[in-house]
């Protein structure tokens, strides 16, 4: 992998970019970020845990062309292998779908970019066959959601929908200084200017309005930028709670609050920080959900919770009252 400096991009909002500030998440990109992490363990170590429950499940498989692709550098990939999700809930089959329809010109604009150096013979067929060599990384992106990622998905959707509703929130109530408060150590907003300190690349010349922001559970430790048309302005940034979904991400309740609310509550509580869904928390504590519900409503009914239904699915989170009885637990 690359060391090289990052680079510093500046993005200047006018009203109109402030204005299209959108949200989604996409499976596809879940997928090429997680292939990262999985095959450079070394800069993803939050992530240990799920490496080491998919390495048996990932081994007897030759990943090249994927690999050539997906590890050029820290934040730089060819942005056809994930480009920006153009709904705000893509069905990985649909993403898969679109990077096989690729224009050739886009595969080999992007291949030159990317290895500016000259190809490795892994990668030649993008700039000879671009159709066929499309198909062949689209079957190995098939294979490794299949093993590693597909059986943990719901719970990884339930946690993006949580940041994306975090972040709209804020961005609703506080502007886009909340916004962007706290989104990554590589982000800064000031003055409608975002600064990014990332790999990838742009020439800083032409770019589309608005802004399309993909919180990423993978992505960690990096910052992702995509700027270069066709593609809208996205950034992919580090969810909220990564460390939480296979760990209990090092908070810690006091003895003397398991005795009073009983072990599994006392687990729980902290995770109600941000919102999370009946699935989440059952997935996290292993629960079942019958039982995550019950500790849920449990809390509900003692008026610590507030409760927010996005879609189909339904969030819980600590009211004032529950976080003030979280700080006292805390103590």
């Amino acid at each position: 992998m690359a060391t090289a400096p990052l680079r510093t991009v500046t993005l200047k909002l006018s009203s109109e970019d402030l204005a299209q500030v959108h949200f989604a998440f996409s499976p596809l990109w879940e997928c090429v970020a997680a292939f990262r992490a999985w095959a450079d363990p070394s800069r993803h170590a939050l992530l240990l845990p799920w490496m080491t429950r998919v390495r048996q499940k990932l081994s007897g498989v030759d990943w090249e062309p994927l690999s050539s692709l997906a590890l050029i550098s820290r934040g730089a990939i060819p942005d056809f292998l994930a480009p920006p999700p153009t709904t705000p809930l893509p069905r990985f089959s649909e993403e898969l779908a679109g990077l096989r329809r690729t224009p050739a010109d886009l595969v080999r604009a992007e291949i030159a970019i990317a290895f500016p150096k000259g190809l490795p013979h892994t990668c030649r067929a993008a700039v000879t066959d671009p159709r066929v060599f499309l198909i062949k990384v689209a079957a190995l992106l098939q294979e490794f959601w299949n093993r590693a990622l597909a059986p943990d998905w719901p719970l990884l959707r339930s946690k993006l929908e949580a940041e994306v509703m975090f972040r709209a929130r804020a961005l609703a109530l506080g502007g886009p200084d909340a916004l962007f408060r706290g989104m990554h150590r590589d982000i800064s907003y000031a003055h409608r200017s975002l600064t990014i300190h990332t790999d990838s690349y742009w020439d800083a010349k032409k770019r589309k309005r608005g802004l399309l922001l993909v919180p990423s559970i993978f992505s960690w430790p990096d910052v992702f930028l995509t700027v270069r048309p066709p593609w809208q302005p996205t950034i992919a940034y580090t969810s909220r709670g990564v460390a939480e979904i296979w760990g209990d991400g090092g908070r810690k309740t006091s003895g003397g609050a398991y005795k009073l609310l009983g072990r599994t509550c006392g687990k729980l509580i902290p995770m109600l920080r941000s919102p999370q869904t009946t699935i989440e928390t059952a997935a996290v504590l292993g629960l079942s959900t019958a039982a995550a519900s019950e500790q849920i409503t449990r809390l509900r009914q003692a008026g610590l919770l507030e409760r927010t239904r996005i879609g189909r699915r339904v969030f819980y989170a600590l009211n004032p009252k529950g976080r003030a009885l979280l700080a006292a637990l805390e103590l």
